[in-house]
């Protein structure tokens, strides 16, 4: 049953609707804020589909492609509503009839891009979510939208990585699932970031059939446990 809400609410570590998945990242956790169907929160079969801004034709439908396959596996998708991959791939969960969460980096009240307030009415009139650890007022910020790029991975399984370049906030999100002990995918392009994550074999690629469904496996059997990282990761993280 879906538990869906058109005002905002605070939910503090320990809460029973505190996320699962990124209850499990660390032992300092921040209050969350969140709109939407909060049912969400508890699914542990979440992945991220993150990616460039600007994106090129062929990323653009690896994007789409990918989602609805994700969604089709039965993942929620979590993204940032930014522009580029982000939009695409919260519109195409939609259009597969899955669900969906955006991490934000300001509050709730606010749409950025202001471009993307349609597809946000969407997400909430479709079962899905928004989510922010800032509260009501807060306006965006360059260090937020890498902040909640650790939010992204920390509620997911794995994350998708569909075009980046070797810097951004693609590539941000990229270490903090590492460091969180996520799976990393990566479609197989051109692109510097994509190359570089898979020359260094800290993603698994995602061009045939095969990889993608092992992907998806790997995934699904992932026992998440919960760890304390050290003091530099912690930092990092939050």
């Amino acid at each position: 049953m879906e538990e869906a809400t058109r005002e905002i609410i605070a939910i503090a570590p320990g809460d029973p609707l505190y996320p699962v998945n990124l209850g499990k990242i660390s032992g300092k956790l921040r209050t969350l804020y969140a709109l939407g169907n909060t049912a969400l929160l508890g699914e542990t079969f979440a992945a991220a589909v993150v990616g460039t801004t600007t994106p090129s034709e062929a990323a653009k439908a690896a994007c789409a492609e990918t989602t609805s396959f994700l969604v089709e596996k039965g993942f929620v998708i979590v993204s940032g509503l930014a522009a580029g991959c982000d939009t695409i791939a919260h519109q195409s969960c939609l259009d597969a009839g899955g669900k969906t969460i955006a991490v934000l980096a300001h509050g709730l009240d606010i749409c950025y891009p202001r471009s993307n307030l349609n597809l946000r009415d969407a997400i909430l009139e479709k079962g899905g979510l928004l989510l922010s650890e800032y509260p009501p007022g807060t306006k965006p910020r360059k260090n937020f939208f890498v902040a909640r790029d650790r939010i992204q991975s920390g509620l997911s399984r794995g994350i998708v990585v569909i075009e980046t370049d070797v810097t951004g906030g693609t590539m941000h999100t990229a270490r903090f699932a590492e460091k969180q002990k996520r799976l990393i995918g990566c479609i197989v392009s051109q692109a510097r970031g994509n190359k570089e994550l898979l020359k260094e074999n800290k993603a698994l690629p995602l061009k045939t059939a095969m990889e993608k469904d092992t992907f998806i496996i790997s995934m699904k059997i992932l026992d998440i446990k919960s760890h304390e990282p050290d003091k530099k990761s912690q930092m990092e993280l939050f």
